[in-house]
């Protein structure tokens, strides 16, 4: 490409002292030079801070906010709203990338006129997995459909934020919104409403740190998990334009089968059984109603959804409890 377009880099930081140093240095080594790198300290305690304020010392693409803790979709939305790049990319500061993940993305963009392209990751453990690989990039074109079902089938590659190159204009009014867990979900959901296709790069470029202080990690992930599902799904067929039956279909879908766990599981409380009841009641008359969903699987998951011996039953024998 012979002129190149500003991207903004947004990378969230809160105590990751060890990690941040090697995701900074991916960032600055990217062979795709026009940056705009934007650092958001929420409000660590270790050195992290002081990290991000000697990396802007040295590169002078990049800026550093400092903010309060207010967590992670706070700080991304921080970032985004000073952005000034064409286009936006997510990085988590406890992750690392090929040096040339940004150029392959936005030349993909270029070549295909897409507005979102994504590329896969490798889940590591370590800080010194070797980036620089040479394989042969192999690309595919994903139709909003293909991209809806994926992400609601839970697959991180279609879930996740820091994999992705957007363009600004496509996310400009859309922001990530506060649950404990899978705000990537939430965001890419109302993100993919808005595009007919994305360019999906399928090579390891994005090192995914799995480390033992990631929200991923913690005991109530599962839980929460599953009570951030149905929330999201609920909120998000009701923003729906209302011709969308499909999409609502898929939506209702997936939170009448998260609430038959949440209401029934052994981590299930009263007051997430009065939330299934809330959701059920307001839903029940769409979801009976919507062609798209398979009339058996209606009668099957609202039986589970009302039998709570007969669930956990199900979930011990399945080794889901």
């Amino acid at each position: 490409m012979d002129k190149q377009e500003l991207i903004s880099i947004i990378i969230p930081v809160y105590n990751i002292e060890a990690y941040l140093p090697r995701c900074l240095e991916t960032v600055a080594a990217q062979s795709y030079q026009d940056l705009e790198i934007i650092l958001v300290d929420d409000g660590s305690t270790d050195h992290s801070g002081e990290i991000c304020d000697t990396f802007v010392e040295t590169d002078k693409r990049a800026i550093v906010i400092h903010q309060q803790n207010s967590g992670l979709w706070a700080a991304r939305n921080s970032g985004q709203r000073i952005a000034k790049g064409n286009y936006l990319m997510f990085v988590d500061g406890d992750d690392y990338m090929h040096k040339d993940i940004v150029r392959i993305m936005y030349e993909a963009l270029q070549i295909h006129n897409c507005d979102i392209a994504f590329v896969s990751s490798k889940e590591t453990y370590k800080l010194d997995d070797n980036t620089d690989s040479i394989e042969e990039d192999r690309i595919a074109l994903v139709s909003q459909k293909q991209l809806m079902e994926r992400i609601l089938l839970g697959e991180a590659t279609y879930g996740a934020v820091w994999n992705k190159l957007y363009r600004k204009s496509l996310i400009d009014g859309i922001w990530s919104r506060d649950y404990p867990r899978i705000q990537d979900v939430d965001f890419n959901m109302r993100v993919y409403m808005k595009t007919n296709q994305a360019v999906w790069i399928q090579r390891d470029l994005y090192f995914w740190v799995q480390r033992p202080g990631s929200l991923t990690k913690t005991p109530d992930y599962r839980s929460l998990h599953c009570l951030c599902w149905v929330n999201i799904s609920y909120r998000n067929q009701i923003e729906l334009p209302s011709n969308c039956i499909w999409y609502r279909g898929l939506l209702l879908r997936k939170l009448y089968r998260k609430m038959v766990f949440l209401k029934n599981s052994r981590w299930s409380t009263d007051e997430k059984v009065e939330l299934c009841r809330k959701y059920e009641k307001a839903t029940r008359k769409d979801y009976w109603l919507n062609w798209r969903i398979n009339p058996l699987e209606k009668i099957a998951v609202t039986i589970l959804l009302h039998s709570p011996r007969l669930t956990r039953w199900l979930m011990k024998v399945t080794k889901n409890y």
